[in-house]
């Protein structure tokens, strides 16, 4: 019977797991001879995958025999928890097994001791290496989605399926490619009807497949805050009594690494703050010039720390001053966001091919110029703001795709409540798990998260826009040849006259 009480923080329960073989033979495991067993969780990974490192003393490999496809049934939950929503469900009665694609990492340590890791994936993960999709679809990117994930000729799959409706109405044609490859396709060219970003994720989670944009897991409907699914913080467990340190604890965090938290260099390369998006129409043989402006735009989306129905609660990633060299005449407020230059995206049209507008690849006309470029920035904003890997007490219920609250801890002393463990001001608040691994040894779960944010929570000083360091002195070019003494060698004997 599953534990109805939690014990200590990184409690779980996990219902018998298994390994059930082609010709249905059960193999019953056990934590102890699983030293671990893992979990993961990506926004930018179509499908669950997962592993086992095994301790076998019984020659499971031979004796099964293991071959791949076998599959992994197991149910975890957080005790305490209610509802499926709350657990991981793998069984095979009331879930979706995993299946087992590969053994790694085989090693002898004694006569009868020897110890591997077993990997395992989502069941739609081993279709999709076995299933091409050549159709077209109408309605909706969404309901084409829908239809790759659903049909008996795509994925098949019976999950629940999370989508966010598109505004792209028309029809598009899937040249015979793997289904996950189609449903990339979708999200890249997917406008969202209730945002004004662009992109999509296709991504699994432990609750099932969600096909969304990036600003509907900041926002409901693109008009309120999402909740936060937990509060993360980072105190000292001698803070507190016995009877608090279980639930207290279950919301405090072990550790806390900052992956990331700004790079200027690579984001205006990347387009970040600017780009410029160049359409070539191949029927008439014109082009078109959009150009996108970070900090133009910036108000027109979902931010992490967005609060409430209005976009004032968040601030931009930067609002540094270029360099000086811009003092040219009529260039002097320019900042990061005005030098479209810094990444040019090409992008092919067909509109017109078939005597409708239909836009860039067959989708809508809005999914040509500047759109490109907003996708290309948000992804950008995903991948290279503030990022932050925390671990802390697993909880089944949390998955990738939801926002936490993580009080980020400041080094600055004998602040707050108490000295020394002060939160910072700005990068505080809202983050989006953009990866979530489910960690279990023996005795203890853990999540490993990866947190990112692509605002601060309160604003950067601001500033004049243009540099005001302190003019250079132009030292000059010079041939090296010019400074250069004339010598001359002599072959016979060179060394130097």
């Amino acid at each position: 019977m599953p534990n109805p009480h939690l014990d200590f923080a990184g409690d779980y329960n996990l219902d018998k797991i298994e390994i059930i073989t082609a010709t249905n033979e059960v193999l019953p495991l056990r934590m102890g001879v699983i030293m671990e067993l893992n979990i993961y969780e990506d926004i930018e990974k179509n499908a669950l995958t997962g592993s086992m490192a095994i301790l076998d003393a019984n020659n499971i490999i031979s004796n099964t025999p293991l071959q791949g496809n076998e599959r992994v049934v197991f149910r975890l939950s957080t005790p305490g928890t209610e509802g499926n929503e709350q657990i991981i469900d793998a069984s095979e009665e009331t879930g979706y097994p995993f299946h087992i694609y590969a053994i790694t990492d085989r090693k002898i340590l004694s006569e009868t001791l020897m110890s591997y890791n077993i990997h395992f994936c989502s069941r739609e993960l081993m279709r999709n290496a076995r299933t091409r999709v050549s159709r077209a679809y109408d309605g909706g990117l969404h309901q084409a989605a829908i239809k790759i994930l659903r049909d008996e000729t795509g994925l098949d799959s019976k999950k629940q399926f999370y989508y966010e409706p598109t505004r792209n109405k028309d029809k598009i044609v899937i040249p015979n490619m793997r289904p996950l490859s189609a449903m990339n396709l979708l999200s890249e060219k997917a406008l969202s009807k209730n945002a004004n970003g662009a992109g999509y994720y296709f991504y699994e989670t432990t609750k099932g497949f969600h096909f969304r944009s990036y600003e509907s897991m900041l926002a409901g409907q693109g008009k309120f805050a999402r909740p936060s699914v937990t509060v993360l913080r980072y105190q000292p467990k001698t803070f507190f009594s016995a009877h608090e340190r279980t639930n207290y604890n279950m919301h405090n965090i072990d550790s806390y690494e900052i992956m990331q938290h700004f790079d200027t260099l690579s984001q205006q390369m990347m387009g970040t703050y600017a780009s410029r998006v160049i359409t070539y129409n191949f029927y008439d043989k014109a082009y078109q010039i959009a150009d996108y402006n970070y900090h133009d735009e910036y108000a027109q989306h979902f931010h992490a720390d967005t609060l409430g129905s209005t976009y004032k609660s968040n601030f931009p990633i930067t609002n540094a001053p270029v360099d000086k060299e811009q003092k040219i005449k009529g260039t002097e407020d320019r900042g990061v966001s005005d030098y479209p230059h810094s990444h040019v995206i090409l992008q092919p049209s067909t509109r017109y091919l078939h005597g409708d507008d239909t836009g860039s690849f067959g989708t809508s006309t809005e999914n040509e110029g500047k759109t490109e470029a907003i996708r290309n920035s948000q992804e950008n904003q995903v991948n290279n703001s503030t990022r932050v890997k925390v671990v802390m007490p697993g909880h089944s219920y949390v998955q990738a795709g939801d926002i936490v609250e993580f009080q980020l801890p400041s080094l600055e002393r004998n602040k707050g409540e108490k000295a020394g463990y002060a939160y910072d001001d700005k990068h505080s608040g809202r983050y989006l798990v953009a990866k979530c691994r489910h960690r279990l040894i023996k005795q203890e779960y853990k999540m490993i998260l990866e947190l990112v944010k692509d605002t601060v929570y309160n604003p950067h000083e601001k500033g004049p826009r243009n540099y005001q360091g302190k003019e250079e002195t132009n030292r000059g070019s010079t041939d090296i040849y010019s400074q250069d003494k004339s010598t001359s060698i002599n072959p016979d004997n060179p060394t130097r006259l």
